[in-house]
């Protein structure tokens, strides 16, 4: 996912226009939509730092390189850092014993 994709996931996610995430980090309209149509690929700092600051996440989530994810990986990935650190215990949990069955279960064929 890119950054302009993940600024685009969050917004939406947070039901907000880009009128709306324009307002909280005190730029224009125009502005955002070039960030999600990734025209600015090297945000500043402290645009990254507002963007966390108004969706509640970490300068990781905008900073890692995830961009070779693709699909359901990407989509797992997105919901992943989204979520709080209960769900993230759950859904591991639930991934490394389905992980662990796999590999104890022989192939067929």
């Amino acid at each position: 996912m890119t950054v302009g994709e993940k600024i685009f996931y969050l917004r939406k996610k947070n039901n907000m226009t880009m009128d709306d995430l324009a307002r909280e980090l005190g730029v224009q309209r125009s502005a955002i939509n070039k960030y999600e149509k990734g025209v600015v690929v090297n945000l500043k700092r402290s645009t990254i730092v507002s963007l966390c600051r108004v969706f509640g996440v970490s300068s990781s989530y905008f900073l890692d390189d995830d961009a070779d994810l693709q699909g359901d990986e990407a989509r797992l990935l997105s919901a992943y850092r989204l979520a709080s650190d209960e769900i993230k215990g759950a859904a591991l949990a639930m991934l490394e014993a389905s992980s662990e069955k796999n590999r104890k279960t022989p192939a067929i064929g």
